[in-house]
């Protein structure tokens, strides 16, 4: 009976949707055979790849984790980056004196990288929502012995501008220079969140998930600018984005000239709302990240990774069959971290890539066909093929791990700068009360 009622409200709101959104709607439905063709087609693609691999040497349906970068590597490239320092027992401390401010410090990516650069000498700024997550990796990190911390806790609700703006205001406070930022703290809708609902909305009533994926960490990046960019300090500060090669499931247009993907209310959402919200964050941060003047700023995409960034069910399967959190897990953005400017070249503020560490994407044939606007927007193609193709990443990432990878992100991602340039300052009108 509840689902009966359900059924019947939801084509009561659908009914109420204006003309074309409601088409667009229609359309949807009506191509779901079509799709399932393509995922066929792309099924059949998947198996080739397989039996091809197969002929590998040493090739195994479940293939061991990749180590990702040692702690020697590690600690090389920060030497390389910041200079050689040692503590009194002759341990390499490379970032002693240096400032490296996480988002979602409290667990998953965030926590590790913390641990990392704490390992190596930083001073780390932690932002999270989760303040007992933040005590927790005080205590992993520094005993209470009464010496100077290197660890500034910071409760930030990234759902909440005012939360951030407050957080940058005590990073400035406090430092005078940045090294790093890191911005990493994210989500996605599960399955259960209802379109229009109070938890699909931000504090100040729009999108959670722009808000927080995207729009939160554009505002900490332009109001820490004068830190990162300060030249009191060498080398020039960096930010680093956590994105994702999901973002080749969009083209843009919901993005422009305002975003309908921060919308909240379900007259002013596009159709595939939900499906695309995560795709739409990771290509307005790109496209953010190659507008940043004043300091360096580099994209890294972790691929499959066993966070909690999808709930406790989706972790207990990722942990199986995703990377780790440590380890491979967080090589692309340790490499976005520490690299020299030569090494990551295009990756690099406005070029065309971004640090990846899985070479699966470059093996799937036919991407400029995917981009088409045949396959986006006149056949609808583009989100089930994406959608397939993140699920060969998922099986072949392991396959084709590298501990170094520049990879060409979309052709959208680099090649509309008028779309960066009006994205940018949308953005900046939007967060200026902050």
């Amino acid at each position: 009976i509840n689902e009966g009622r359900e059924a019947e409200e939801k084509s009561n709101a659908m009914s109420k949707l204006a003309p074309m959104q409601a088409a667009n709607w229609s359309s949807t439905e009506q191509m779901g055979t079509t799709n399932t063709l393509v995922l066929q087609l792309l099924a059949l693609q998947l198996a080739i790849l397989l039996l091809a691999t197969k002929a590998v040497e040493g090739f195994s349906l479940v293939p061991p984790q990749p180590a990702g970068l040692s702690h020697d590597q590690i600690v090389e490239l920060a030497r390389k980056r910041y200079g050689d320092r040692h503590d009194e027992n002759g341990g390499s401390l490379p970032m002693e004196g240096r400032v490296v401010c996480v988002t979602g410090a409290a667990g998953g990516i965030g926590s590790a990288l913390s641990s990392v650069c704490h390992g190596l000498g930083a001073t780390i700024v932690a932002m999270d929502r989760n303040t007992t997550g933040l005590d927790e990796l005080k205590q992993s990190l520094e005993d209470d012995d009464g010496t100077t911390s290197r660890i500034l806790r910071l409760p930030t609700q990234h759902e909440d501008f005012a939360s951030v703006s407050q957080s940058a205001d005590e990073i400035l406070r406090n430092f005078e220079h940045i090294d790093l930022l890191i911005c990493n703290a994210g989500m996605t809708y599960r399955e259960e969140a209802e379109l229009g609902s109070k938890g699909m909305k931000s504090a100040h009533g729009y999108d959670l998930a722009f808000t927080v994926n995207y729009l939160s960490h554009f505002l900490l990046v332009e109001k820490l600018m004068p830190a990162l960019s300060s030249s009191t300090s060498s080398p020039q500060g960096r930010v680093v984005h956590l994105t994702s090669t999901y973002h080749w499931k969009v083209d843009g247009s919901e993005l422009l000239p305002q975003p309908i993907a921060y919308q909240s209310e379900l007259l002013k959402q596009g159709p595939k709302h939900k499906e695309r919200s995560y795709a739409n964050c990771k290509l307005a941060q790109i496209w953010h990240s190659r507008r940043i003047k004043g300091c360096e700023s580099v994209c890294a995409c972790p691929t499959w990774v066993g966070t909690g960034i999808g709930g406790e069910e989706a972790r207990d399967f990722l942990e199986r069959m995703a990377f780790p959190v440590g380890g491979a897990g967080i090589a692309s953005a340790l490499n976005a971290m520490f690299r020299s400017s030569a090494e990551l070249g295009d990756a690099l503020n406005d070029g065309d890539c971004l640090v990846a560490n899985s070479r699966i994407l470059e093996y799937l044939p036919f991407k400029n066909v995917w981009t088409s606007a045949l396959v986006s927007k006149n056949l609808g193609w583009r989100d089930a093929i994406v959608d397939f193709g993140s699920f060969i990443l998922l099986l072949g990432q392991r396959f084709t791990f590298e501990d170094f990878i520049i990879q060409r992100s979309s052709p959208e991602s680099y090649e509309n700068r008028k779309g960066m340039d009006s994205l940018y300052r949308w953005s900046l009108q939007e967060v200026w009360p902050w």
